[in-house]
């Protein structure tokens, strides 16, 4: 079942993942964020580095509108990312590990993800009607945002805190769940859905 988002909705919950995401990192002290996430083998910190690594690619969105129609949905992207995965997933836990010991501690990670964060908070809130290529998928702009929202809403319950995740991306969350069967992101939301 496909989910087109309208850009307004996206832009709005996908805002708020961003600040509740900051603000449950915020929440944890740096011993904090060196304890186990959700994310088998991961810790909290290497979830917010992976949430990160991937505003940064965000970014390269924001400034990628193509023409043509859109090839993935606010649905359909999650089935089509994971046919394109081509890690064996140990090793992409291993290397998100990786990434992560490249921060001297847990507050230059939080720094950085302070940047990050108000980057893409620009770009969603200047983002325009239109189509834009990333990951070699084509959204529309809405769907764009909400995929993104949805992402972070998982990460921001993967990190144990006990802030409230934002009710537009959850919703989002939720309506993707069900567009996909009930089936994709049942087990990451967990008792939350």
């Amino acid at each position: 079942m496909a989910l087109t988002v309208d850009l307004e909705t996206g832009r709005t919950a996908f805002l708020a993942s961003v600040r509740e995401f900051v603000a449950a990192v915020d929440d944890l002290d740096e011993w904090s964020l060196l304890g186990a996430s959700r994310c088998h083998g991961w810790t909290r910190l290497d979830v917010v580095v992976h949430v990160v690594a991937g505003w940064q690619e965000m970014l390269g969105g924001f400034v990628s509108p193509v023409d043509g129609p859109p090839s993935v949905d606010a649905a359909s992207y999650w089935p089509a990312f994971e046919a394109q995965a081509t890690d064996e997933p140990l090793e992409a836990l291993l290397a998100q590990r990786r990434r992560t010991t490249a921060y001297s501690r847990p507050d230059s990670a939080r720094a950085q993800m302070h940047d990050v964060a108000d980057a893409v908070a620009r770009g969603a809130a200047s983002c325009a009607e239109g189509h834009y290529l990333w990951q070699g998928h084509v959204f529309t702009a809405g769907d764009f945002l909400a995929i993104w929202a949805v992402e972070d809403v998982i990460h921001q319950l993967d990190l144990l805190g006990d802030r409230p995740v934002p009710p537009d991306a959850l919703t989002l969350a939720r309506a993707t769940e069900a567009a996909l069967g009930g089936v994709a992101l049942a087990d990451r939301l967990g008792e939350a859905m």
